[in-house]
């Protein structure tokens, strides 16, 4: 059902799905215990389904959050050679930062 949301054509397509979604498991799991974690997990979407159907809108992804986060993980992992906290985190700076292009930018002037 959640595959179902997603592919939405439009916002209101999404909207309206969403509410649908949220009224048939709403009967699904009123007075059943063991699905108490499902209401939780509905409370939570009922609460941001604007920033859900934001999606449609913006088109953006965390793609290039995830990408970076492999970077900083890759710096993390080579950090036995770093001295103290600063220039892990100034090495994280330089790697997040778009300083390369900068410099690639000045080599072609």
């Amino acid at each position: 059902k959640l595959r179902w949301i997603q592919q939405a054509p439009t916002p209101r397509a999404a909207r309206w799905r969403i509410t649908n979604y949220l009224n048939v498991m709403r009967e699904a799991v009123t007075g059943q215990a063991l699905l108490k974690p499902m209401a939780k997990a509905l409370t939570t979407l009922e609460r941001h389904a604007e920033q859900v159907v934001r999606r449609w809108m913006s088109g953006l992804t965390n793609a290039r959050l995830e990408g970076m986060n492999g970077l900083f993980q890759a710096a993390r992992s080579r950090a036995r050679g770093y001295r103290n906290e600063a220039n892990f985190i100034a090495m994280i700076y330089l790697i997040g930062s778009p300083v390369g292009r900068m410099l690639d930018h000045t080599k072609s002037i």
